[in-house]
Order: structure tokens, then sequence, then C-alpha cells
């Protein structure tokens, strides 16, 4: 090597060593701004309910990787119960809105950037993308590499688009299905399904059920209940939505037309039952299933409200997961995959106001996310995946998701001042 080659490798190492340095010694998320809510969308309506639902499956191909838990990460040859994309429609006045859950772990913001391009044609309003948390569902849907690395799985193009294809086509379906209905709404509690993996004990066990009633029976329905989905054994005998899937398949059959599960606040709460994995599962769903249909319901005057909201975000910080010297590198390789904003979503449907997140919230933060939008529940994982939300007060003792949280303190304070500004100031 000449003399001027030798000089200039020199300083190409000398360089990418400072440049090492700097990424271990400056936390460049650190003084990150976080912005003011800022208001993307508000619609409301009044009048008679229209309603459509639909569900495809999840025509991933396999053998597929299996998201949820870390590597080496299973692969599945075969379905052992099917994973699908529900749709509901709604429409009132000149409000139309489309819900749809995927038996996915996580949301990816490409995914459901992806998914409303692919449903733009049918002109809604706003479309709510949700996942089940299966953690025994199909992988490789995301492009997220923090998701990837977590869950996921590596991207591949044919998951992704058969993911993206089941959703638009569901909704499709349920805009295509759409009749007048009217609304049933009920509350329960059922505390012994479920409970806390970490201290303290405090887990949100409600049971919201809305049902949409058209001529010839129930077209859907919409079940609020939070629950890790954990019961299928590991590793599993195939691609399995878990309980909520199953339980969606059981209230189908049982004519409760399309069921849409949602997660509640879901961050530290897990399946309360003991004994063999199999067993548990079945108890469960079948625990669940009589809860659902033992729910009081009462009739419900139809209204449709939505809101969008957009806010800034802090940076990521890891010192809850590695040693002091490693958390500025830390925090800067997964500032490079934080998104810098989240958007929290409104949705009001009759009685039900549900305010989406895009994280896992525990019990404690949901309910200060319910109070600050004045909704009835919290709805996590919806547009898109952030991590675990905890209260300042569980961070600072380490309690309930406080080793899981990715972002910074002010996170919830963040998401509670965007879900403060969904209130409608009108009726």
């Amino acid at each position: 090597m000449s003399r001027p080659g030798r000089v200039t490798l020199i300083l190409g190492v000398l360089g990418f060593a400072l440049l090492l340095v700097l990424a271990a010694s400056w936390d460049v998320c650190a003084s990150r701004p976080v912005g003011a809510p800022q208001l993307q969308l508000r619609a409301h309506a009044e009048g008679p309910l229209l309603a459509g639902a639909a569900s495809r499956p999840l025509a991933v191909p396999l053998p597929s990787a299996v998201a949820g838990y870390g590597v080496p990460r299973a692969t599945a040859q075969a379905v052992a119960f099917p994973v699908r994309a529900r749709a509901l429609v709604l429409e009132a006045g000149r409000v139309r809105v489309g819900v749809v859950t995927l038996d996915v772990l996580v949301g990816d913001a490409s995914l459901d950037g992806a998914i409303r391009e692919a449903a733009r044609a049918l002109g809604l309003t706003d479309v709510w993308v949700a996942v089940t948390h299966t953690h025994s569902g199909p992988g490789g849907y995301a492009k997220n590499p923090v998701a990837q690395l977590a869950g996921t799985g590596l991207l591949h193009a044919r998951a992704r688009e058969a993911v993206v294809a089941a959703a638009a086509g569901a909704l499709r379906d349920a805009d295509q299905a759409r009749q007048p209905v009217s609304l049933r709404f009920g509350e329960s509690s059922v505390p012994e399904l479920v409970g806390a993996r970490e201290a303290p004990s405090d887990v949100d066990a409600r049971l919201s059920r809305l049902v949409f009633l058209g001529n010839a029976g129930p077209v859907a329905q919409l079940l609020v209940f939070a629950c890790h989905p954990t019961l299928v054994p590991r590793p599993p005998a195939g691609l399995d939505p878990d309980w909520p899937g199953r339980l969606a398949e059981m209230e189908d059959a049982r004519g409760q037309g399309v069921t849409l599960v949602l997660q509640g606040a879901v961050g530290n709460a897990s399946p309360a039952l003991h004994g063999e994995p199999a067993g548990r599962l079945d108890a469960f769903v079948a625990g669940l299933a009589s809860a659902t249909d033992a729910v009081p319901l009462s009739a419900a005057a139809s209204g449709l409200g939505l809101a969008r909201v957009s806010v800034g975000l802090p940076g990521p910080d890891a010192g809850r997961l590695v040693p002091r010297l490693l958390r500025p590198l830390a925090n800067n390789t997964l500032c490079a995959a934080a998104p810098a904003e989240a958007t929290v979503a409104l949705l009001r449907v009759g009685p039900l106001v549900l305010l989406g997140v895009p994280a896992e919230p525990s019990a404690a933060a949901g309910r200060v996310l319910e109070e600050a939008a004045g909704a009835r529940r919290v709805v996590s994982l919806v547009d898109g995946y952030l991590g675990y939300v905890e209260t300042p007060q569980h961070l600072a003792h380490g309690q309930g998701e406080a080793e899981r949280q990715l972002l910074g303190e002010g996170f919830l304070d963040a998401l509670a001042r965007a879900a403060s500004a969904t209130r409608a100031e009108g009726p």
C-alpha cells in the first residue's frame, strides 16, 4: 500500500473510532424536543347507524416465522388455528370509519400506512389498525428493525403483502356489507381470568361488549379485554391466534356476528389460570366466552365521533436496561429506530368511547389516559407500536412494566396530552 493510502486508512480508522466514542458518550436523543399535540382529524355525526363486518384469512406463505418471543425464533410449517384480519365499517351521516384487527404480535407504522393506502378507494374518514397481540402468530411483516429484533423476525415481502391484502380485503367486504343497525352495550368484570405478572397486582379486568344488531341478528361486536395472549404452548404446533382469535371464532359460531377483540390496558396483564398449557387455553376461552354471553346488555343510542392527534415523543431511555456506561450507546441505537412522534385516536360509537394508543399501557397508565381523553376504555396496540407505558411512580420504583419501557419518563405525559386534545369541544 502506498504512503497516501496508509495515511487515508489510518485517518479512516481514527475517524471511525471517534464516532464510536461519541456514540458511547453523547446521547443524541436526550434533548429531542417534545412538541405540543397537533389535531389531525375531528369528525362527528348523529343519526341512524350503518355497520358492516367481514373477515379474511392472513394467508402468509409457509413456512413462517412465529412472532412473539426472542431468538431463536420458532418456525411454523402449518396453521394450527386460523389467523385472520377482521374488519368493521361504521357509517353515520357523512362520517365513515373502518376498524381492522389483525392476529399478529405488534403493529408497524409502515404496515398501517400500506393498509390505509390499499383501502383508500373506500373513502373512509379514518381507519383504525389494531392487533390482538398473539404471541404465536405470523412474523416477517414489520419493517421497523427494533420490532424485527424484538419479536416479528426479519422482513419478508410476501408475508407483509399477505397481511396488507387481508386487511384491505376485509375492509372492502365490510364496507359492501353495511346495513342499518342498533346498539346494545354492557360491561362486566372477569378478575378470575387475568392477573399481574409483576408487582403491583393492578390489572384492568373489565370486559366491555358493544353489539351491532341488524334486522336478521347480530352483524358484529366489539369486545375490549386486556390479557396477554400467551396461552399457546411453545413452540406452537403452527400459527395460532391464541385466545383472541379462538374467542372470536367461537362467538361467530354462536351467531354473534364478526367479533373484533381489542386489547385494553394490556401492560402487565397475563392469564391467571394455572395447569397444563393446552388445558389453560381451552379453559380461558370457554370462561371468557361464558362471561361475554353473560354481560348484561342495554339498548344504546347511536352516534359516531372521531379524533386523531399527533404528539412529539421523548427519546429512548435504556437506563433500566443496560449499565450506566452503555446507556448513551444504547439510547443512540434505539433512537435511530424510535419514531419522534406518535398519534392517538379517539373513536366514539354510541356509549363506548375508545382511545387507541400505539403502545401497551399498564392498568394505572391506562386510567391516566382514559381520564385525559374522557374515554371509557383505552385500547392498546393501535396504529403502530412504541412499547410499554408506565406511570412515573412505577418507573421510579421499578414496578410493573418499568424494566420494559423503552422511551423516557415523559412518554405517558406526551400520550396524556395528546389524549386530552382528542376531547371534542362540542357535543
